[in-house]
């Protein structure tokens, strides 16, 4: 290892790893693979191999505290949150048995079957927020589709009604920046009380469904399945807040706008794709590799191990850097440049493990869906002059906030 303590350079929230990380990436890549950022209090994991060794061993790394990035809560917060329900594993943050449970009970609401009726749905909002602006010639792809779609679909198939849209959107938000960023002390209380506003919303709703079932997420995950299981309250709110609500519709929106973002980039990609759509998965997976939404992921060490001949005691916390595994020159040569004829890249976009994502399919529908009505509709798309995509990134999450692009209005 040349510079072992390269890793204490990174700041994932500001400055150039946020605009591109990836000449960092490749640096820790090449001369610390193993590299400790004591700001962060993590090891930075870089190579792919390195990486899945780590997801594919949960007894060895575990993943209980995946939702803590260091921050200290303050007591006062600690007073609004116990307004609230208790914290239940989620997904996102357990290990087997715990996991296997979970991953089982909330499987159900995500079968091929309940996935590929969400087609129709899925193309119709997709049309009327399309139909919203076409005529325009300009739009932010983010604001006016990226967002609202997958927003409209989950909360859908969850059985939120659509004027809900604005206040979930606005605890979501609240509830990524609780667990993925650091928060000063006097910031935290009214994330906290968003949170528990979010808590008592979903309660609601679940109490409602148990009365009176319909056809929705919440109905089926709040029965008991065939071997006498179900989720507890706790858990249903977890997991309709935090893995439905806020995950179901997040990681999503950023898997839009850097598809588009990287069919605009690329010269003659757009019109390519219009003349054969059969490149249009490519492009999806393609963008899953190259700019990874799923930007790392956190593991927690439960004895001594060794990763990449580095010696990491037990209770390490280790950021897995996604993003950087999957252009590890290891895994693809030219993994720093983009290109659809790639046929289903190897890529760390959705995890892999006992943790990959349960939404993938979802997610990979919605953008099928809305990237082929882009190009009928949009035939000449570009982007704007000057683009500003805002680009966001927390420990976990990279994404732009905006896409605007111009075309030629049919109307003229």
């Amino acid at each position: 290892m040349k510079c072992p303590h390269l890793g204490a350079q990174y700041n994932p929230f500001s400055g150039p790893h946020v605009e591109d990380p990836h000449p960092f990436y490749a640096e820790l890549r090449r001369d610390a693979p193993v590299s400790f950022n004591p700001t962060l209090g993590m090891w930075l994991i870089s190579r792919y191999e390195d990486i899945c060794q780590v997801l594919k061993d949960p007894t060895r790394y575990s993943s209980a505290d995946m939702g803590n990035v260091g921050s200290v809560i303050a007591p006062e917060t600690q007073a609004v949150l116990a307004e609230g329900y208790p914290l239940a594993d989620s997904l996102l943050n357990s290990d087997p048995p715990t996991h296997t449970r979970l991953r089982k009970l909330m499987g159900r609401g995500f079968s091929s079957q309940r996935i590929a009726a969400q087609e129709r749905p899925i193309r119709a909002v997709a049309q009327e927020l399309v139909d919203a602006f076409v005529h325009q010639g300009r739009a932010d792809l983010v604001t006016q589709l990226a967002y609202p779609l997958p927003v409209r679909v989950i909360l859908g198939m969850v059985g939120v009604p659509k004027e809900d849209m604005a206040d979930i959107k606005h605890w979501c938000d609240d509830f990524f920046r609780m667990i993925f960023t650091r928060v000063p002390a006097e910031e935290q209380p009214p994330l906290a009380r968003s949170w528990v506003t979010f808590q008592h919303y979903v309660a609601r709703l679940i109490a409602a469904r148990r009365s009176a079932p319909t056809d929705d997420l919440v109905s089926y995950l709040v029965t008991t399945d065939a071997d006498g299981e179900s989720l507890t309250l706790p858990e249903l709110i977890i997991a309709i807040a935090g893995s439905l609500l806020a995950a179901g519709h997040e990681t999503t929106t950023a898997l839009l706008a850097q598809c588009w973002k990287q069919a605009m980039l690329q010269p003659g990609l757009w019109q390519r794709l219009r003349e054969d759509r059969s490149l249009v998965p490519h492009l999806i997976e393609e963008t899953l590799r190259f700019d990874s939404v799923t930007h790392g992921m956190i593991r927690t060490t439960t004895q001594e191990v060794q990763l990449a001949g580095v010696a990491l005691p037990a209770g390490s916390r280790l950021l897995l850097l996604y993003a950087s595994g999957s252009r590890d020159p290891a895994l693809l040569a030219d993994g720093d440049r983009f290109d659809i004829s790639r046929h289903h890249p190897s890529h760390l976009g959705f995890g892999r493990g006992i943790h990959f994502c349960l939404g993938a399919p979802l997610a990979r529908q919605e953008a099928l869906i809305a990237t082929n009505l882009l190009l009928d509709q949009l035939p000449d798309m570009r982007l704007a002059p000057n683009p500003d995509f805002g680009t966001m990134q927390n420990l976990a999450i990279r994404a732009i906030q905006h896409l605007p692009v111009e075309w030629t209005p049919r109307n003229g």
